[in-house]
């Protein structure tokens, strides 16, 4: 890794802490500028606007889990045991580990909710998210094609149901686990996601010809 790689490195895992931390509005150039250590100025010339800073964090964020998609990818199995593993994935993500992760995900959410972002700048975090969704597609046509989830819907149609209604699921139960318990109605559950899981399984699931 080059000087300036290293360097811009340090300024997206600044912005990532910070974010975390603060939110995307209330952290300024000039704190990540501080926590990094280059500059305001610096900081300004690799990034000239907050928002690119931010979109480097939530890509960053995405290939961390496309690399875990990948792995059940290439790992022995039916395509029917990977999508399973896939939900494994979700559920195991809730964790006080990833509670930070989980909070920038939904942040950038509502921030695109409710500002204007340049499509430009959001084509690179759309291109994340089409990696994830064709390596789960693959997956679901690998399934079809040995004979272990069913064939009478398209693999594309169901990758985008496991990512909607699952991935959202988990990271609201996610979103929960860091709302104090008196001021949400219900507390995260993960059995409710193993039982989702079973369910979603169980309409995929080829019948076994044996």
């Amino acid at each position: 890794m080059s000087k300036k790689e290293e360097k811009q490195k340090n300024m997206i895992q600044a912005a990532r802490k910070l974010f975390a931390a603060h939110g995307f509005e209330k952290t300024t150039m000039q704190q990540i500028a501080d926590e990094a250590g280059p500059g305001v100025a610096t900081l300004f010339r690799y990034f000239p606007k907050k928002e690119n800073l931010m979109i480097e964090v939530i890509t960053s964020i995405l290939a961390e889990q496309l690399s875990y998609f990948e792995q059940i990818q290439r790992s022995e199995g039916r395509g029917i045991d990977k999508t399973a593993a896939l939900f494994d994935h979700y559920i195991d993500y809730i964790s006080e580990d990833n509670r930070d992760v989980i909070k920038l995900l939904e942040a950038f959410e509502v921030y695109l909710a409710f500002s204007t972002v340049e499509p430009a700048l959001l084509e690179e975090v759309k291109v994340s998210y089409e990696k994830i969704r064709s390596l789960v597609k693959a997956i679901i046509a690998e399934g079809q094609k040995d004979g272990s989830i069913l064939n009478d819907q398209h693999a594309d149609s169901i990758a985008l149901s496991i990512m909607n209604m699952f991935g959202t699921a988990v990271k609201k139960y996610s979103l929960y686990s860091v709302i104090p318990s008196d001021i949400v109605a219900t507390s995260p559950d993960k059995n409710e996601l193993k039982r989702l899981k079973d369910e979603m399984l169980l309409k995929l699931q080829a019948p076994d010809k044996t």
